[in-house]
């Protein structure tokens, strides 16, 4: 007899299996199914199948194990090597790509024009929950509509995507360190309440989607040398149990009781072990202790820096069944990276050779597409209330005055000798300003700042020549950046000379 040749098709309310045989023989067999309103896309050989992700009638997890269920080891492999960029997408179950990495911790950053908060650190010194809460709030806003629109064009990669990674939680223990106006300073307790404001402001407060999702960064330990003496790429971080639960994790377990989605690993070691390969803090405290569902994704780079930074395993095969069995979900590469080059790019490898199980990456990849689930990427946009922001809230004049009020609300006042403040004059004859920050819009927004709008922006030497004084002169006392290694002496002393106030403009800028 002649080998049948078998082919399934299925429409939205049957599933019809055609028999071909010999001419002499054809049998339609049908049977009722109920594909109603799942979602229809083609398998590996191009017929069309039913799958589950597109159902919102359906629960959360029914919709996430019918797709992983669906998906090839190297289907995993691809999602989970590329949170940097943006994933590949599926197109045999009509799946597109997904940005993971964007920053909004002050504002939407990289991505255009946005509102522009303080630095961190100068939202903690203001000592204000509300503040914190609202400005998390507006720079979701602005970054969710920004999203809209780049996928209405197409647009995907870095800072393009709905996955904030922010907030910061390093603590400032050291004054040198270069990246301390990024955190919210030194109290474990403001980071613990400061975190849990942030997440539910980033992630919004419909019951069914997220806004976005925070990404709590960096896990764990960091805040430690940068660049000197030794690079951060191989600090390893040497800290009791007592010192990660009293000082670096109470921020850390307050974002995760806010239901933060993400977790960002760090550069550093812990230990002697690379924080995101660290079964400790990843495994014991994260996931046992605090019970985090979600996904853990590492710093660009980190995942690669443990051979080349750390010198803690000599092959990507190693890497990736490390990072994967102490439960990172996603590695970031560093932007420059080569597939070729990416670690986890050998997890099917590690598979193969006995180092990684097939059910644990297929576990890990769930929280992935959960996240997705939640931000309505899967649904009808009309069910999805933030698919409806545009770019008309960027920048608002609400919008402005929240970041003027939240500028106010960060000065502090270190000293006031004799009383100084207030002014006993509303204008000054001469008056100079001096420093490098005087005229900088670019440098005064600090590092991880939203992109400079001019209309928006103004300097000190700008305002305060036309409110304060009669007569200006300044300089900014430095031949090249912040860093003033060249100062102008004779510069600054033709500045002040004849001032009767001096106002000094210093900074780490960018």
């Amino acid at each position: 007899m002649t080998k049948l040749d078998t082919r399934l098709t299925i429409t939205c309310h049957k599933i019809v299996k055609v028999v071909f045989a010999p001419p002499s023989l054809l049998c339609w067999i049908i049977f009722v199914g109920s594909c109603a309103t799942v979602h229809q896309s083609k398998d590996h050989i191009g017929m069309n199948i039913c799958i589950k992700i597109e159902d919102p009638s359906l629960p959360w997890d029914d919709r996430v194990d019918d797709l992983v269920g669906r998906l090839t080891i190297e289907e995993i492999q691809g999602q989970l090597a590329k949170g940097t960029g943006a994933t590949p997408d599926i197109s045999r179950l009509d799946i597109g790509a997904y940005s993971w990495w964007t920053n909004c911790g002050r504002g939407d950053v990289g991505a255009g024009n946005a509102t522009s908060f303080p630095e961190s650190i100068g939202l903690a010194a203001a000592f204000s929950p509300d503040l914190m809460y609202a400005v998390a709030r507006v720079s979701a806003l602005e970054a969710r509509a920004k999203n809209n629109y780049f996928l209405k064009h197409g647009q995907y990669g870095v800072h393009k995507g709905l996955s904030c990674f922010s907030p910061n939680l390093d603590i400032y223990r050291d004054a040198r360190w270069g990246r301390n106006e990024g955190t919210w300073g030194e109290d474990p307790f403001l980071a613990d309440v400061y975190a849990r404001v942030f997440v539910k402001a980033i992630q919004g407060d419909n019951p069914r989607y997220a806004l976005m999702t925070a990404t709590c960064k960096h896990y764990t330990a960091s805040g430690g040398p940068d660049s000197y003496p030794v690079s951060r790429m191989k600090f390893d971080a040497k800290v009791s149990m007592r010192d990660l639960q009293m000082t670096f994790l109470p921020g850390f377990k307050g974002c995760i009781d806010a239901g933060s989605y993400g977790l960002l690993c760090a550069y550093n070691s812990i230990n002697g072990v690379p924080a995101c390969a660290d079964k400790t803090t990843l495994v014991d405290v994260l996931r046992s202790d605090w019970g985090f569902k979600g996904y853990v994704i590492s710093d660009a780079g980190a995942i690669e820096g443990m051979k080349t930074g750390h010198n803690y395993y000599n092959n990507s095969v190693d890497i990736v069944a490390g990072s994967l069995n102490a439960g990172c979900n996603i590695n970031a590469a560093g932007g420059k990276t080569k597939d070729k080059d990416n670690a986890y790019f050998s997890m099917v490898k590690a598979i193969q050779e006995g180092k990684l199980t097939e059910k644990m990456v297929r576990d890990l990849i769930k929280p992935t597409w959960f996240t997705r689930l939640r931000l309505g990427e899967f649904d009808p946009p009309e069910m999805v209330p933030y698919k409806q922001l545009d770019l008309s809230i960027i920048q608002t004049p609400a919008h402005r005055m929240l970041s003027v009020e939240a500028a106010m609300k960060s000065f502090v006042l270190l000293k006031n000798r004799g009383d100084f403040l207030p002014m006993k004059q509303t204008k000054y004859n001469n008056v100079a300003i001096i420093g490098p920050m005087i005229n900088n819009p670019e440098a005064q927004t600090g590092n991880y700042s939203p992109t400079v709008m001019p209309t928006y922006t103004t300097t000190p030497l700008e305002t305060l020549s036309k409110y304060l004084a009669h007569s200006v002169t300044s300089t900014n006392g430095c031949l090249g950046d912040n860093n003033c290694l060249q100062y102008n002496q004779t510069a600054v002393i033709q500045a002040v000379q004849k001032s009767d106030v001096i106002i000094v403009c210093l900074g780490l800028g960018k």
